[in-house]
């Protein structure tokens, strides 16, 4: 190769590369926004996440069991809207400079699976007080890669799975076929329909059940 076209090559090259990396910057500055942030919470705990999100959606958790503070295993007793949703120190301080903010998690189809039933089983997945502390990875529903939040809401004072309608409901959306097959067991003194799915099955087992 002659000088010149040696020349041509390395400048090509450093053209590449200067395109490679101004073209990522954006995102390996997020990474690095989020990397610094990680491990750090706001100091003014939920009182700063409704100083912009306050609307009823958001401040109603205070009146669920996820927001009794006088449980110390509630997400309010410990980090409050962090406790679910992530570290927002560096989110909350650039709250007020619009785009380019990290977001955090807010459970919806954006967020990696795995990560947002991680945030739920990070208590969950522990005894609390009397609620018994539950498996999930290696369970049906896992395997079929659902999320927490496709059957449960926190953000409601009401547990809708409680209600045997409502779960009927809920597990009708991917079992149609098999709860409108079910046997009703009528004769046998059995109230079917005030029945919920989980009084039999369990849903949240780890081994396939018959």
């Amino acid at each position: 190769m002659t000088p010149r076209l040696f020349g041509w090559a390395v400048a090509a090259g450093m053209l590449v590369l200067i395109a490679y990396v101004g073209g990522g910057s954006a995102d390996a500055q997020t990474l690095r926004e989020r990397a610094a942030g990680a491990d750090h919470y706001t100091e003014g705990g939920t009182e700063r996440c409704l100083s912009c999100h306050g609307g009823d959606a958001m401040t109603i958790v205070g009146e669920t069991a996820h927001g009794n503070l006088e449980n110390p295993h509630s997400p309010y007793s410990q980090q409050g809207c962090e406790s679910c949703h992530g570290p927002g120190a560096l989110h909350s301080s650039r709250a007020g400079g619009g785009a380019g903010r990290p977001l955090l998690m807010a459970f919806e189809g954006i967020d990696d699976i795995a990560e947002q039933n991680a945030a739920c089983m990070n208590c969950h997945a522990e005894t609390m007080g009397e609620l018994k502390g539950f498996a999930w990875a290696g369970s049906l529903h896992d395997n079929a890669e659902m999320t927490c939040q496709d059957c449960h809401q926190s953000h409601t004072t009401e547990n809708l799975m409680d209600d045997p309608a409502e779960q009927r409901a809920n597990c009708s959306g991917c079992h149609r076929r098999q709860i409108d097959g079910h046997p009703r067991f009528e004769g046998r003194g059995i109230l079917f329909d005030e029945l919920t799915c989980n009084a039999c099955h369990a849903v949240h087992e780890l081994e396939p059940y018959e």
